[in-house]
């Protein structure tokens, strides 16, 4: 009980190994101890060869025939590679090549293989759950009262009525596409200051509209009377060129307005004036004064805003124009009119915008397009391909030709549309696949330099690519697991750098062996299986300590996620396997075959290399090496391994060196710890391309630069009433991606009269109360964005019809009884149902308009809801974490205040979602996040615990795994430096580090463990015989991150960075800092005790 620490750590380690020594030492025939004697401290020894060259008695000693092994110790396995390496070589790729076969004819025979990331979510959270029960209740009514009106229509037709109730899609009367031009100011100026960036602007958009055939092209705005008209762009530049100005009555207009009372005082007025709502809410001090100067005043801003139609010639008072659209901006019922085109920072203290945007629209379907025009059944491919076609013969040149920078010294434009954007996306996907080759080709050209040879570098790199379709193989067809993540194509680049690692580990195995004496190279055999040995186990514990960081993302809640880390342990098994049989049979050809330069078949290789030029020709490299170094001759190996054996460890077993490498070490890793704990979420959109790429310019402006509109799109918010959570019953998104569950209708939903009545109290709240102000999207004419069908049902069932809109939207029949009795329910929505909503602008009908929140199969009345758009979120930005929570639990209030309120009338809670995954992304996010902590946790724990069985020494698995701290809090602090914030991609990237930065320590700790001699000795060895491998690793995985710098797609260029700040620090500390705390610790210097 008198032991110090050093004591109680050494029986500890003699627990460990003796706990070994039944599962290990017994398998070899060579006990633990005798094998590694590290808790020995031997007589003195010197650097000489007997020091290196590995004993004759200590691999002859008798050994019983194994399983594995034959008498001489010599692995069976290895023995049938050496004497028939041909044929286990050309197997080995005959039955790679089958997996590739099969892999192309079960997972590509239906088309894309890559899994759709629509639902990437965890299915089991509140907020997937709601907005599955939603989309799936959609879908299941959709499809319910297609199929009745199909036999509806079928019984029409048996009873000779024809076909005159189809109805069927006029030509362009649908939105097909959009083309979106994005422009931005080069000078203070702004825009809209000068004639020639308005001109400019003007010719990014007649190139279409002003063609004569536009309009066999255009979307097209059918009126009541059925005439029709190509919808004008939506832009600006119908303002500065509108057909009429009179500056008379804009100069009268911007006197009234200079005024700051006269603005507040028609805002007060606007809406009862304009609408004819809220007059009841007037203040008592409105004087018919007042009224009158109101109307005045908007039937003069009317005369002009009427105008704006694109029509005239470029009004030459910029200036005077300029200021009345700021004006506009002031008045709440007009700055919808002019919001769209200007950025946020325009406005009466501030006219100069720098950005503007503008929109021109495509119709579908196009004339002579082959499809389906049913307006339950249209497929718009054909369609598709024509309005391409149109734009690449006749416009694409010129499009192109103004988004040149050198186009204009005054102004940037950038421009995206649907028809063009897949193209976009394959030229960019193309772009970083070559770069992706060009990391794969430099890989090559290095593994050539090193290994000196063209045949094992093709195989090498082979190899590492095969390790790709054959993981695939075992997931998608031995373990039938469908999902196959985008995130899985980072395995290439993965794989290029660890698979290029074994293969260093395995060549330098091979190399060093030639310098282990008779006992080694007594015949190929003994060789190749002190080779498979060697480098086997040593790849065999970084290729488990990955893998099992790798698996750790199967406890992540997200499918994509577990796809990922799964498969990618699979392509690291993958390689690992073929290194040490495909690699290692091409290593036995090489041997016998091409070793000796003048026997290469390349022409330009036929020298003799250098190493061998004392062979003898007639005998194999290894009877050469066998007999030249009985006498201890040039047994070191190459230089750069001497270098490593002599120069680096010299370097490191100095003390005053290792003072000089703490000291700088622990201010970076201090430096390092603080900036990690500065790593805060993103407070910014995520962006998906590079900043300056142009596509990615233009969604950067339309994101950040200007306000909410109600042109824009904003993210609908649903309250749907007659729904219950989604059936998640026999879901297993690996083995099944496209099946999530099925809808669940509450049974007891009763869209009674009471009911009714309380879902229009709410619309009103909504459309009135100050606390949605902020929420809720305003629309034209600066009413809240609120989609209510139980107003129009109301007023449908009060006046009759919804011819009338102008009362409809009035409200004065809900002064009359309104509420639709249930005995009248199916009769009144079955009639309704054939009217144009009254505030659908486009004169949709009601299923059309209301298609989300109006669950009618043709039968009976599903669920029901409310709506309004979000005036924080739309459906392409990706915000942050934060900025969606805080609408999320303003949401989620409103909700439970709902369920208090109607609960009891409408017999069902009610579901709150988003239909475009906002607040599941939200949950993602901190999915993310979470992961990247636990992942890291996990990562580091079991590379702990795979050092400490390795090695069985636990001063060896604490000072690695302090070592992997150091490197994760390193990189994390790089990272944070260069000005990184935690958001997706980050944290999928940090979830993963502990993967990345285990391989060098571990081959370092590794093989110091299994040297010889004394702690001096063993770091020698150890510098030695894996410094080269190290070293050769960590320049192939840099090389392999440096193309990814250079990628389009922000994940990849990130994964680049990430991948080289992680290799670097982790070679860095695993070589320098882990190294000199081995060398600086007296774990070793004890004397075993009995």
């Amino acid at each position: 009980f008198n032991l110090n620490f050093h004591e109680l750590l050494y029986l500890w380690e003699h627990l460990v190994t003796k706990i070994a020594m039944s599962t290990m030492g017994a398998k070899v025939g060579v006990s633990v101890e005798e094998e590694n004697p590290v808790d020995t401290i031997p007589e003195a020894r010197d650097n000489s060869c007997s020091a290196q060259i590995i004993p004759v008695d200590q691999i002859t000693k008798q050994h019983k025939s194994t399983l594995w092994s034959d008498e001489e110790g010599n692995l069976k396995i290895v023995n049938h590679i050496v004497r028939h390496p041909c044929i286990v070589f050309f197997l080995i790729l005959a039955i790679c090549l089958v997996m590739c076969i099969m892999l192309g004819e079960i997972v590509f025979k239906g088309g894309n293989p890559i899994t759709e990331d629509s639902n990437t979510f965890d299915i089991y959270d509140v907020r997937s759950k709601a907005y599955d029960s939603i989309k799936f209740a959609k879908e299941e009514v959709t499809n319910a009262r297609m199929v009745n009106e199909v036999l509806a229509v079928a019984l029409a037709q048996n009873s000779s009525k024809g076909d005159e109730d189809l109805e069927e899609l006029r030509d362009q009367e649908l939105m097909g596409d959009v083309t979106y031009w994005t422009f931005e100011a080069e000078t203070s100026d702004g825009l809209f200051s000068s004639i020639e960036t308005v001109e400019n602007m003007r010719e990014a958009e007649t190139m279409f509209t002003g063609r004569g055939d536009y309009e066999f092209y255009c979307w097209k705005l059918y009126l009541p009377d059925g005439s029709s008209q190509c919808r004008k762009p939506l832009s600006a530049l119908n303002i500065y060129y509108a057909s009429t100005y009179n500056s008379t009555v804009a100069q009268k207009v911007l006197k009234e307005l200079r005024v700051p009372e006269n603005v507040e005082l028609f805002n007060s007025l606007s809406y009862c004036l304009e609408f004819g709502m809220f007059c009841n809410l007037l203040p008592t001090t409105i004087t018919p004064a007042n009224i009158s100067w109101a109307i005045s005043l908007n039937e003069d801003v009317t005369s002009i805003i009427e105008k704006w139609d694109g029509e005239g010639n470029l009004n030459q008072n910029l200036a005077e124009l300029t200021e009345f659209v700021a004006r506009m901006k002031a008045l709440v019922t007009k700055k919808h009119l002019v919001n769209f085109f200007f950025d946020e920072g325009f406005n009466v203290d501030n006219q100069v915008s720098m950005y503007s945007r503008s929109i021109v629209w495509w119709g579908a379907p196009l004339a002579g397009a082959e499809m389906s025009k049913s307006k339950f059944g249209a497929d718009l491919q054909s369609d598709y391909n024509i309005r391409k076609r149109y734009i690449v013969d006749n416009c694409l040149d010129d499009m192109r030709r103004i988004s040149k920078r050198k186009y204009s010294s005054k102004i940037n434009s950038y421009y995206f549309m649907g028809a063009l954007l897949f193209d976009v996306m394959i030229g960019i996907l193309l772009q970083d696949a070559f770069k992706a080759l060009i990391s794969i080709s430099l890989v090559f050209i290095y593994l050539r330099i090193m290994i000196d040879s063209w045949f094992l570098a093709f195989i090498g790199i082979l190899e590492i690519i095969l390790s790709i379709p054959t993981a695939w193989f075992l997931s998608s067809v031995v373990f039938q697991i469908k999902y196959f993540s985008l995130l899985n194509t980072l395995c290439l680049f993965i794989v290029a750098a660890i698979g290029a690692d074994d293969i260093f580990v395995f060549m330098d195995a091979y190399n060093q062996s030639a310098f282990k004496g008779e006992a080694v190279t007594k015949s190929l055999e003994s060789r190749m299986s002190w080779v498979y040995r060697r480098s086997g186990t040593a790849m065999a514990i970084t290729s488990a300590t990955t893998c099992s960081a790798f698996l750790c993302t199967l406890a992540s809640p997200i499918a994509g996620t577990r796809a990922f880390g799964l498969f990618a342990a699979l392509v690291i098994l993958m390689d690992y396997v073929l290194v040490m049989t495909l690699f290692c049979t091409a290593v036995v050809i090489y041997h016998n075959r091409y070793e000796f330069g003048y026997k290469y078949l390349c022409c330009c290789c036929c020298f003799e290399k250098e190493r061998y030029k004392d062979y003898d020709p007639t005998l194999s490299v290894t009877e050469n090496a066998r007999i030249k170094h009985k006498s201890c001759n040039d047994n070191d190996g190459d230089k750069i391994s001497m270098f490593f054996r002599t120069k680096v460890s010299a370097f490191i077993l100095n003390r005053s060196n290792r003072i000089k490498i703490f000291v700088p070490f622990i201010i970076w890793t201090a430096l390092a710890t603080y900036y990690t704990t500065e790593l805060k979420p993103t407070q910014t959109t995520e962006e998906f391309l590079a900043k300056d790429h142009p596509l990615q310019k233009a969604i950067t402006i339309l994101n950040e630069r200007f306000p909410i509109s109600a042109q824009d799109t904003g993210t609908h918010i649903h309250f749907i009433w007659g729904l219950s959570d989604v059936d998640r019953s026999g879901v297993s998104q690996l083995f099944d991606p496209q099946y999530t569950g099925k809808a669940v209708f509450e049974s007891a939903f009763d869209f009674n009269e009471q009911c009714q009545s309380l879902m229009l109290e709410v619309c009103d709240n909504l459309k009135t109360q100050d606390r949605f102000k902020d929420v809720i999207k305003s629309s034209s004419g600066g009413l809240r964005s609120v989609q209510c069908i139980v107003d129009e049902i109301g007023a449908f069932h009060a006046l009759g019809s919804l011819s009338k809109c102008s009362e409809v939207k009035s409200g004065s029949w809900k002064n009359d009884t309104w509420q639709v009795p249930e005995d009248e329910l199916y009769s009144t929505i079955k009639e309704l149902i054939h009217e144009t909503s009254c505030y659908d602008e486009d004169f949709g009908d009601m299923l059309s308009y209301y298609s989300n929140n109006f669950g009618w199969d043709g039968n009976q009345l599903r669920f029901i809801g409310i709506s309004f758009e979000s005036s924080k979120l739309d459906p392409w930005s990706v915000l942050p974490e934060d900025e969606v929570r805080e609408q999320y639990n303003f949401l989620t209030q409103i909700q439970k205040e709902l369920n208090n309120k109607m609960e009891g009338a409408c017999g069902s809670k009610v579901t709150m979602s988003d239909l475009d995954q906002k607040f599941i992304f939200m949950n993602n996010q901190e999915i993310y996040r979470t992961s990247a902590i636990s992942g890291s946790f996990f990562g580091i724990l079991i590379a702990f615990i795979v050092i400490l069985l390795s090695t069985r020494r636990l001063h060896i698995a604490i000072l690695a795994t302090l070592n992997i701290c150091c490197v994760l809090v390193s990189v994390i602090g790089a990272v944070t430096m260069s000005g990184w914030s935690l958001g997706t991609n980050e944290s999928i990237l940090i979830s993963i580090l502990a993967g990345f930065s285990v391989d060098y320590v571990v081959h370092l700790s590794h093989s110091y463990v299994t040297a010889h001699g004394s702690k001096e000795d063993r770091i020698k060895s150890t510098f030695g015989d894996m410094g080269v491998s190290v070293l050769s690793g960590m320049i192939t995985s840099v090389m392999a991150s440096i193309p990814l710098f250079l990628c389009n797609l922000t994940f990849f260029a990130k994964f680049g960075a990430f991948l080289c700040y992680t290799i670097a620090f982790s070679w860095i500390f695993a070589n320098f800092g882990f190294m000199s705390a081995i060398a600086e610790a007296n774990f070793l210097t004890m004397k075993k005790r009995n």
